[in-house]
C-alpha cells in the first residue's frame, strides 16, 4: 500500500469539493451502477496502449467508476482526464485499500491517492478481522473521515475477495453509518435498508447476473472483468481483447437481456484461466 506515496501525478487536479461529488454523482445517475474491477497479475508490465484501450471501453460501454489497485490509479486516471470537457466525460476512478492499511496511515493514504487521480476509495474490509461491530465500526468511520479530509468519497468493499462470497451483512446500513456513498452488500438492496447505496458483486456469468436483475439490485461491481490481464490482445487487436471483454460485460450489466461474452480467459470471476486473484487481496 505504500504505492500511494509515490511519485505524486501531475494531473490538472480539481477542487477537493468537485472531485469528491463526481463519484458521488455517478452513483446518483438514472442507471444502475457498474463499477469495473480491473486487476492484473503483472501491472508494471502493462504498456500505456493497453491501459488506455481498456481504460476508454469501460467509458464509452458506460460504466460508472474504474476500482483498480494503487498501482494503476495514475495510468487509468490520466486516460480518462484526457476526456475533460468532452461527453461522456472522464470516469471516477477508485483505488482498493485496505481498512487495516488505512488505519495506519490514513491521512498519508488517501492524501496520496487523491494526488495519483484516485476520487473515490473502496474500502475492503473482513468482519473476522473485528472481534465487535463496534470496532469495526469505530475503524471504518476513522478511515471514511480521513478519505473525506483529502476529497475523497468511500465506498465499502465488504468480504471482497477471491473466494466468490463477496458482500457483508448490514453492509449497506454502515456505510450510511459513517458517510461511506456505498456498500457492497450480502443481500440485494431490497434486503439491506439502511440507507446507502447497496452494490452486489457479479461474476461475469450469465447465470449470475440474471439471478441479480430478478433479486433487484441497486448496482453491481464488475469483479476482475479482465481476468487478471488487462493487456490481452493489446498487441494484436485494436481495440484489445481485453477492451472488447470489458465492453460486452458492461453493456451486458445495463441491458434488459444479455448474453455474455468472457473474453479474456475461460470465465469471468475470481478464479479463470489467467490465474488467481489471491496475491490481489492479500497483498501488504
Amino acid at each position: 500500500m505504500k504505492a500511494f506515496g509515490f511519485a505524486l501525478a501531475c494531473l490538472p487536479q480539481l477542487s477537493n469539493a468537485l472531485a469528491a461529488s463526481a463519484l458521488a454523482k455517478a452513483f446518483s445517475g438514472k442507471k444502475p451502477p457498474v463499477v469495473v474491477h480491473l486487476w492484473d497479475r503483472q501491472p508494471s508490465s502493462l504498456t500505456s496502449f493497453a491501459i488506455d484501450d481498456v481504460s476508454e471501453a469501460c467509458r464509452k460501454a458506460g460504466a460508472t467508476a474504474v476500482l483498480v489497485e494503487p498501482t494503476l490509479v495514475k495510468p487509468f486516471a490520466d486516460e480518462q482526464e484526457t476526456q475533460r470537457g468532452s461527453f461522456p466525460g472522464p470516469l471516477p476512478i477508485i483505488v482498493d485499500c485496505k481498512l487495516s492499511d488505512l488505519m495506519a496511515e490514513p491521512a498519508e493514504l488517501c492524501a496520496g491517492a487523491k494526488n495519483l487521480g484516485a476520487t473515490g476509495i473502496g474500502i475492503r474490509y473482513y468482519l473476522g478481522d473485528y472481534k465487535e461491530s463496534a470496532d469495526l465500526e469505530a475503524a471504518m468511520r476513522g478511515a471514511v473521515a480521513a478519505a473525506e479530509e483529502s476529497g475523497l468519497t468511500a465506498i465499502l468493499l465488504g468480504e471482497f475477495g477471491a473466494d466468490g462470497d463477496e458482500g457483508a451483512a448490514g453492509a449497506s446500513t454502515l456505510a450510511s453509518s459513517v458517510g461511506a456513498a456505498a456498500a457492497l452488500a450480502e443481500r440485494d438492496a431490497t434486503t439491506d435498508d439502511g440507507g446507502a447505496l447497496a452494490l452486489s458483486c457479479w461474476d461475469g456469468t450469465e447465470k449470475e447476473l440474471q439471478r441479480l436483475r430478478e433479486e433487484g439490485f441497486a448496482g453491481l461491481v464488475l469483479k476482475n472483468a479482465c481476468n487478471g490481464d488487462v493487456g490481452y490482445g493489446a498487441t494484436t487487436k485494436s481495440p484489445s481483447l481485453a477492451a472488447q471483454a470489458v465492453t460486452k460485460l458492461v453493456k451486458a450489466a445495463l441491458s434488459k437481456g444479455s448474453s455474455v461474452w468472457g473474453g479474456a480467459g475461460t470465465t469471468t470471476g475470481g478464479e479463470s484461466s489467467g490465474g488467481s486473484m489471491e496475491a490481489y487481496f492479500n497483498r501488504s
